[in-house]
Order: C-alpha cells, then sequence, then structure tokens
C-alpha cells in the first residue's frame, strides 16, 4: 500500500493531466477531438511534443511541406495513455514550410479499437479541428482531423505552439446551386499574390485561380467548413489587372460535390454560370488595381 504522501503525489498528478485535457476543453476520448502541442526547430530536426484527447493506439502522421503541396519529410507515431506523442521531422533548412499533424482513415491504418471509437470514416469525430477528407465515393465519406503550422523563413523564432483553428459560421445558403464567391482581401509580397475570399460553395469544394491572362499558373484550393478559402497565386504584373476564380464540378471534385452541383455542373444557376459543350461551370472575375 502506498504511503499518504506518494498517494497525494499520484492524486496531484492524475488531477494535473486531466486539468490540462479540460483546459483544452476536452477530455481523453472525446469525439470533439483536440490536437496541438509545441514545435522546435534544433538543426537539422525539427521536433514535435504532442498533445492530444485522441485514446490510445491512434495513428497520427506528422509531415513537412515544402513549396505548396511537396512534401519534404514524415512520420507517423502513436499516442499514449495520457495523450502524448512525439515526432521527428528533417528540417528543410531554407524557405517557408509548414508542420501538419494529421489523423485520418483515408491514409493511415487505424486498429479496431480505434475504428470502433471513432467511426470507421471518422465520422463520430467533431470541432474546429475536423475536416472533410478526400473521398470518391458516396457511400464513403471520409473525415480527418488535423492542425498545421507555418514555419516562415523570416521568423527568427526557433519554438512554436499550434493554435486552434478559428472558425465562423457558414453561409445560410451554403450548398445553394446559385453559387457567389467573393474576394475581401488581396496582398502581395513580390513574389505572390494572397487571396482570401468567401463562398457558399460546400466545405472542400476545388476552386481555382489565376491572375490577368496567366491562365496556365493557376492555383488551386479547397474550400474551408465555414465558406472562406485562400488561394497563392504567382505575382506577375500586368496592364490588365484582374483575378479569374473557377469552380467546375467535372475537375477533381470529391463525390459529394458532384452530386449536390451536378457530374457536369448541370444544376447550377445564376449570373455566373459558364457553359462550354455539354459542361456547366463557375467563374468570377475580381477587378483588381495594382500598383
Amino acid at each position: 500500500m502506498p504511503n499518504t504522501y506518494q498517494s497525494r503525489i499520484m492524486f496531484l498528478m492524475i488531477l494535473g493531466s486531466f486539468l490540462l485535457l479540460a483546459g483544452c476543453g476536452n477530455s481523453l476520448g472525446d469525439t470533439n477531438v483536440y490536437l496541438g502541442g509545441n514545435v522546435i526547430e534544433k538543426d537539422d530536426r525539427i521536433l514535435i511534443d504532442g498533445r492530444t484527447n485522441l485514446i490510445e493506439g491512434s495513428r497520427v502522421t506528422g509531415t513537412l511541406f515544402v513549396n505548396e503541396n511537396e512534401i519534404f519529410s514524415d512520420t507517423t507515431e502513436l499516442v499514449d495513455n495520457k495523450g502524448h506523442f512525439n515526432m521527428e521531422l528533417e528540417h528543410h533548412q531554407y524557405g517557408d514550410a509548414e508542420v501538419v499533424i494529421t489523423f485520418d482513415f483515408y491514409h493511415s491504418m487505424q486498429e479496431e479499437q480505434i475504428l470502433e471509437h471513432y467511426g470507421e470514416t471518422g465520422e463520430l469525430m467533431e470541432g474546429p479541428y475536423v475536416y472533410l477528407a478526400q473521398h470518391w465515393d458516396l457511400e464513403r465519406v471520409y473525415q480527418k482531423a488535423e492542425i498545421r503550422l507555418p514555419l516562415l523563413a523570416l521568423d527568427e523564432e526557433n519554438e512554436h505552439e499550434f493554435s486552434e483553428p478559428e472558425w465562423g459560421e457558414p453561409p445560410e445558403d451554403a450548398g445553394d446551386p446559385r453559387v457567389w464567391i467573393e474576394v475581401d482581401e488581396v496582398t502581395e509580397d513580390g513574389d505572390f499574390f494572397y487571396v482570401e475570399g468567401r463562398t457558399n460553395l460546400l466545405e472542400g469544394s476545388a476552386i481555382t485561380g489565376f491572375y490577368s491572362d496567366r491562365w496556365g499558373r493557376e492555383d488551386e484550393t479547397r474550400v474551408n467548413p465555414d465558406g472562406t478559402f485562400e488561394l497563392k497565386i504567382e505575382y506577375t504584373y500586368s496592364e490588365e489587372p484582374y483575378f479569374t476564380l473557377r469552380f467546375s464540378p467535372y475537375h477533381n471534385q470529391w463525390e459529394t460535390i458532384r452530386e449536390a452541383y451536378g457530374r457536369d455542373g448541370e444544376k447550377l444557376v445564376g449570373n455566373l454560370v459558364e457553359r462550354s459543350n455539354s459542361h456547366q461551370s463557375i467563374e468570377a472575375i475580381i477587378e483588381y488595381e495594382q500598383d
């Protein structure tokens, strides 16, 4: 039998772990998933001290992306019985990059007890960390939990902390075939334009965008849970400054998107509809004043 002092220490340790998770707003095993932790850049390595409320044995992947979607380094780890996981990634050394921690069911091999707890496609998960994941079958619509952290070359700090995504309310007409696309802000740094906007397209809808007549150098992104989106488009000077944003239901869209708008866009209506042979798409021209 442990003495009174040992019992008090054990109680305080258990209480501390509980309060840590409670401070995140979720208890261990809660389907309102939490992902977080610290990231340290140390010499040629990136060290991740991860914290989560996922149950023991949950498989999480860590990926370092460079040049938008190019994988530079990745690893996979299991969550322990206290909601911790540690990762080590190779450091990219130069330029911007992004660290992404993902808990998913499409690419990862999750054990049976994990599937029973969160659903075979992650359908039981909820909360700000949860997104629709790629799916090409209406009967298998996947969800994933994910957290992202940009590592900027100009940032002199080598210690960082993941922060919770902040989503607004989705548009009341989300999913309506009368699609609208609006741009809230455009900034540039001499290398790229950064376009931030909103739309009533469904979460996961793929939008492409290009500047002026440079249609061959477009960027693609997917709509966030609250209808927002961000595009990073190569910077250039033009005497005719404008952006073209497009949504094509027949191009690189998940099955739920095709179902909502028609495989060939036949359900789309409104003044943004463009027709081409047997297809319909959405095209929004955004005026821009370049300095």
